[in-house]
């Protein structure tokens, strides 16, 4: 065990030259604002850089310009995008609770983020008021022999694709792991705890037991206990997390930091396993992660709806974005028989046999019936539809695909089988039978 630990560490530990560097970079960076900043606002590093609990060749870096709260978030979010403009390259506007930046210096990735300055979290006037207070509480906390614990914790989570709160993945954020950190001192007491999370599970800091969250999986923010901080972390991903942990603590290995690739599905292969998916194809739209994957999910589940109020069996849903995105489902069958027998109540309830019998002894839909066997009331109906892309290309129009996508439906073409196919590296994974760290 403790051999695979030191390996990893080995591999994820800055080295003292990567140090100096990206200290350097930061106080370039921070010098830059401060030149172009209002004197009464101020700058903060934030994020793992911060903190030190960042990993080997990490090349993020996040400022937050704290202005005083007389700043509208107009002015604060312009000021803040102006600098970026004059600092970094390839820049970007980005979208969360209001308008950042985010672009290169000296080929880090750099977010600068305006924020208000408030003396305590309960006057925030906006979501990102918090982060300061969670890099502040973590130095505070953070224990220095700890720090090799997150970097454990983190890379374990990345290896078993479980680290990141953003929609694409819905895992575990950087600020979550260095609170397990220090709540259960190291990370294999976090994956020994895993073993206890059943049911309804509450984690605090500060002795709280009792929460009115609605996740089944809380970790109250010792910063604002209003807040669960592993709202984000999906079912599915704690439950990998737990499998994960449970199968490391029996068999440690460095494959559960470091998995392999999946093996490469051989073309013929692929075609096949994609052959009864249907769904949607367009060019990626301008939109960051975080507003794009909730609204392809949505998506996925209000077509999986229609397919199924249309008789065709929904086995898996799939949705993937890069230059282009996709949303797919895979049906157990693309075409269904013409005729199917539609069943109907018991014929001793007689109003509900009465209004079955009313609604279908002259529609023009059925072909036989209504019958009765074996105490219920049966008829047999014409199918409206036989054909899976042709009932989704009726009926798009109708399907809600979240803000954004709807206002694209004209751009988007429907799609099945091995036009899906383009997405190689995606369904390499997905048709993976093998768990990352068994491969």
């Amino acid at each position: 065990m403790r051999e695979v630990l030191e390996e990893v560490l080995k591999k994820i530990v800055p080295l003292p030259h990567e140090r100096r560097e990206i200290e350097e970079v930061v106080r370039e960076i921070k010098k830059k604002i401060d030149a172009r900043k209002p004197e009464d606002a101020e700058t903060m590093l934030v994020g793992s850089v911060a903190k030190d609990t960042y990993l080997r060749n990490s090349l993020d870096i996040d400022f937050f310009i704290l202005f005083p709260p007389e700043y509208s978030k107009e002015e604060a979010g312009e000021i803040s995008i102006s600098i970026g403009k004059e600092i970094l390259e390839d820049w970007m506007i980005q979208y969360a609770e209001h308008p950042y930046i985010r672009g290169f210096y000296r080929g880090y990735r750099v977010d600068v983020v305006p924020c208000y300055k408030v003396k305590s979290i309960g006057e925030k006037l906006s979501a990102v008021d918090r982060t300061p207070f969670h890099t502040t509480y973590i130095k505070k906390h953070l224990r220095e022999e700890m720090k090799n614990e997150v970097r454990l914790l983190k890379q374990f989570l990345k290896g078993i694709g479980c680290y990141g709160a953003e929609a694409r993945v819905e895992g575990f954020s950087g600020y979550l792991t260095e609170l397990l950190i220090i709540k259960f001192k190291t990370f294999l007491n976090v994956l020994e705890e895993s073993k206890k999370w059943r049911g309804k599970v509450i984690l605090s800091l500060n002795g709280m037991e009792k929460s009115n969250f609605r996740e089944k999986f809380v970790f109250v923010d010792p910063v604002d206990p209003s807040r669960n901080v592993a709202a984000a972390l999906s079912p599915e991903k704690l439950e990998e997390f737990m499998l994960a942990a449970k199968e490391f603590l029996e068999r440690p290995r460095i494959t559960f930091f470091f998995p392999n690739p999946p093996p490469e599905i051989d073309e013929k292969v692929l075609r096949k396993k994609l052959s009864n998916f249907v769904g949607i194809c367009l060019k990626r739209p301008s939109l960051p992660d975080d507003i794009l994957y909730p609204q392809m999910k949505k998506a996925a589940t209000n077509m999986e709806t229609l397919f199924r109020e249309h008789d065709f069996k929904v086995l898996r849903k799939a949705w993937h974005s890069n230059n282009e995105i996709f949303i797919a489902l895979q049906l157990e069958k693309i075409h269904l028989d013409e005729i199917k027998t539609h069943m109907g109540p018991p014929v001793k309830e007689e109003i509900h046999a009465e209004a079955f019998m009313q609604k279908w002894k002259s529609n023009p839909r059925t072909v036989e019936g209504p019958f009765v066997e074996q105490g219920r009331l049966w008829v047999k109906i014409r199918r409206e539809y036989t054909d899976a892309m042709e009932l989704l290309k009726d009926k798009i129009e109708e399907i809600n695909l979240g803000k954004n996508l709807n206002e694209m439906k004209e751009k988007m073409k429907i799609c099945r089988g091995e036009e899906f196919i383009k997405f190689r590296e995606y369904w390499n994974e997905f048709f993976c039978d093998k768990k990352s760290w068994e491969r």
